[in-house]
């Protein structure tokens, strides 16, 4: 974890990125896996922001990731309700529902209640990713 962290950090310095608020003491989820609404049953009905991610490399598939999977990230938002806001990405008509059905997406969250360091987590984590080619990051299962 350490190592993404050092990741970010030199990121955001190289696109002269300063971020209001420490993303390292951001209380994150597991990653997990977006099979259905089912999949947030357990995800906490409070504010907070989220990162939706599309696996592009398999565990193994390549010796470069050390046999963690490779993903890819697609969305960061914040919600007032995370359980509610991820729920909806499973609805009749949602942009995102066949891709997230597809098996290959993955989804962590943070709890943020504080609105003000919601927003600054938030457009800080979504300046890194519109500003960098960096946003594809291993993890381990």
């Amino acid at each position: 974890m350490e190592a993404l962290s050092l990741m970010v950090n030199e990121s955001l310095a190289r696109h002269g990125i300063e971020a209001k608020l420490d993303h390292r003491r951001l209380a994150w989820s597991r990653w997990f896996r977006c099979e259905s609404s089912l999949s947030f049953v357990l995800v906490p009905g409070k504010p907070g922001i989220f990162a939706l991610g599309e696996e592009v490399l398999a565990p193994g598939e390549a010796s470069a990731t050390d046999g963690k999977r490779m993903l890819a990230l697609f969305r960061i938002a914040q919600a007032d309700d995370l359980g509610m806001a991820l729920g909806r990405y499973f609805l009749p008509g949602s942009p995102d529902r066949e891709r997230l059905e597809n098996g290959k997406c993955f989804v962590r969250y943070a709890v943020i209640e504080d609105s003000t360091q919601r927003s600054a987590a938030h457009a800080a984590l979504n300046q890194w990713m519109t500003s960098s080619a960096e946003t594809a990051f291993g993890f381990g299962d």
